[in-house]
């Protein structure tokens, strides 16, 4: 159990790095400019923890952003041959610490991944 919990975080993380950055609209780039920019964007991002909500600016919706869905379809549903589908009468409804990882995940990219030196490169 513990070995697979391991790999799912890792799954997971390899799956919901490149959705974050896509979806908040992080920039790949060595430029500094950049960097300083993506590294404001997850600042933003962590005040209040707006990134759960589906309106930030409103802070309405909470836990109804596109891309905690897009993470748990990603994760748990694209093949037929994912949990969610095999299992799904454990995803109705998608449990909270279900939830929970997945807001991690993204919150674990936001948050650390941006917390460089400036001669860092990132992304």
């Amino acid at each position: 159990l513990l070995k697979r919990a391991s790999h799912v975080r890792g799954e997971l993380k390899t799956k919901m790095c490149p959705l974050t950055a896509s979806f908040h609209r992080f920039r790949a780039s060595n430029s500094m400019e950049v960097i300083r920019s993506n590294r404001d964007l997850a600042e933003r991002l962590k005040i209040g923890s707006i990134f759960v909500f589906e309106d930030p600016s409103s802070k309405s919706g909470i836990y109804k952003t596109e891309l905690l869905q897009q993470g748990i379809n990603g994760m748990w549903f694209l093949n037929r041959g994912d949990e969610g589908v095999i299992y799904h009468k454990y995803f109705d409804p998608i449990p909270i610490k279900t939830i929970a990882l997945v807001l991690t995940a993204v919150s674990r990219f936001s948050y650390s991944y941006f917390q460089l030196d400036d001669t860092d490169n990132i992304l």
